[in-house]
C-alpha cells in the first residue's frame, strides 16, 4: 500500500515538474521569397525555425511562374517574408486570397525602410551624388542598436506580426530622382498598422524602388523590424531571435566598414548599369551611377534611350558599364564598341550563391568587388 502511494505521489511529482517547464514550440515553416531576403530571415530563425527560399536564385523576381513544388512550400508556409508587390509580382495572385495560419510580412509595407523612388531609364543628370552619404550614420545611435542595441520600446505595431492576405499597394505613374531623404530612422512610427508608415523621399509621387535588401541601412532595419514580427508570431522563442538579431546587427556593420574602405578610391568613377536596381547600394556608399540600359529589364530599351546613351558614352568618361547574370543583352557590347568604357557584371540576387545566412554578405562583398575590379583605373 505505502509502495503504491509513495508511486501516485511520485508521479503525481513528476507530472508537476513536467508542466512546469517551458515546451519548446515545434519549428515552424518559414518562407522569404528571394535568396538576400532569405538570408536575413535565416539568420533571425537560425537554430529556431526551419527557412526555405521561394526562387532560385538564378531566376528574377520580376517575373516568374512557380513550378509545383514551390507552389508547395508556399502553400505550406506559416510564415512568408516577401518584398512586396512592387518586386514579386507574381506572387501578387496567389497571395490574393488569405489562408488560415499563414502570416504574410512584406519588407516595404511592414517595415520602416528607406524607400526611394525609381528613376527613369537611359542617362541620369548629374545630382551631385553625396560622397558622405551613409557616412557618420552612427550606429548607436538613432539605429536602435548601440548600447544594448535598445530593441523592444516604442516598435508596436498594432495588433498582429503581418498580414493575412495578400494586398496591393497603390502605385503612381510618376518617376522622379526623390535625393532628400532623412535618416533619423528612430522617428515615432505611425500607429495605424497599414501602408504609409515607412520612410519615404521628400517626393513621394512615383513608383517605389524594390530593391531594397542592397542598402545596409535597409538590412538594419529589416534585423530590427522582422525581429519584433517574430517576437509576437512565436513569443516562447524571443530570447533567442533577439540574440540572433544582435549577431546579425554587428555583422552588418562590420561588413558596411568593409566596404566602405573598399569604394572609397572608386566613388567618382562614372558607370552605367543594365537595369536600375542598385541606387540604394549606389547612395549608401555615394557610387556615381550615370544611367541604366533600362528600368524594367522585362522590356527593351527604346531608340531615343540607346541613342542618349551613346551620347553619354562618346563623352569618354564612363568608365564601365555593367551587365546582369539574369539578363545579357548583347546591347551591351554593342554600346561599348569604339569606347573605352569597360563590360563588367552586377549580380543584385546572388545567383551563383548557396542560400543561407551567410549569402548576403557574400552578395554585397561580390557587389563591391565587381565595382572596384572594374571601376579601378587601369583595371583591365
Amino acid at each position: 500500500m505505502r509502495i503504491g502511494t509513495n508511486l501516485g505521489i511520485g508521479s503525481l511529482l513528476i507530472g508537476a515538474a513536467l508542466s512546469a517547464t517551458p515546451l519548446q514550440a515545434e519549428p515552424r515553416s518559414v518562407v522569404a521569397s528571394i535568396l538576400p531576403v532569405h538570408s536575413l530571415v535565416a539568420s533571425l530563425v537560425d537554430g529556431i525555425h526551419n527557412a526555405d527560399v521561394l526562387l532560385p536564385a538564378s531566376a528574377s523576381p520580376h517575373g516568374y511562374a512557380m513550378r509545383p513544388s514551390e507552389a508547395r512550400l508556399l502553400q505550406n508556409a506559416d510564415l512568408l517574408v516577401w518584398v512586396g508587390p512592387d518586386l514579386e509580382t507574381f506572387l501578387k495572385r496567389p497571395l490574393s486570397e488569405p489562408r488560415t495560419g499563414r502570416t504574410l510580412i512584406s519588407l516595404m509595407d511592414d517595415l520602416d525602410l528607406e524607400l526611394l523612388s525609381t528613376r527613369e531609364g537611359g542617362v541620369w543628370e548629374e545630382h551631385g551624388h553625396d560622397h558622405g552619404h551613409g557616412e557618420g550614420h552612427g550606429h548607436g545611435e538613432g539605429h536602435g542598436h548601440g548600447d544594448g542595441h535598445g530593441h523592444g520600446d516604442g516598435h508596436g505595431h498594432g495588433d498582429g506580426p503581418g498580414h493575412d492576405s495578400g494586398h496591393e499597394r497603390e502605385q503612381d505613374q510618376g518617376h522622379d530622382h526623390g535625393h532628400g531623404h532623412d535618416h533619423g530612422h528612430d522617428k515615432a512610427r505611425a500607429q495605424d498598422h497599414g501602408h504609409g508608415h515607412h520612410q519615404k523621399d521628400d517626393h513621394d509621387d512615383g513608383h517605389k524602388d524594390a530593391h531594397i535588401w542592397l542598402s545596409p541601412e535597409n538590412a538594419r532595419h529589416i534585423a530590427t523590424g522582422l525581429t519584433e514580427h517574430l517576437v509576437r508570431w512565436d513569443p516562447a522563442n524571443a530570447g533567442a531571435f533577439e540574440r540572433n538579431r544582435d549577431d546579425l546587427l554587428a555583422r552588418i556593420d562590420a561588413l558596411d566598414a568593409e566596404l566602405r574602405e573598399q569604394l572609397a578610391p572608386v566613388r567618382d568613377r562614372p558607370f552605367i548599369v543594365f537595369h536600375d536596381a542598385y541606387q540604394y547600394f549606389e547612395r549608401h556608399y555615394g557610387l556615381n551611377a550615370a544611367g541604366s540600359i533600362t528600368v524594367d529589364p522585362a522590356r527593351s530599351p527604346g531608340a531615343r534611350r540607346i541613342q542618349e546613351l551613346r551620347n553619354r558614352l562618346d563623352q569618354d568618361d564612363v568608365a564601365c558599364l555593367f551587365t546582369e547574370p539574369q539578363f545579357r543583352p548583347a546591347l551591351a557590347q554593342t554600346l561599348v564598341e569604339g569606347h573605352h568604357t569597360r563590360l563588367g557584371e552586377l549580380d543584385p540576387l546572388g545567383s551563383a550563391l548557396e542560400p543561407g545566412p551567410d549569402a548576403w554578405f557574400q552578395l554585397m562583398q561580390n557587389m563591391a568587388d565587381s565595382l572596384t575590379n572594374c571601376l579601378a583605373p587601369g583595371a583591365s
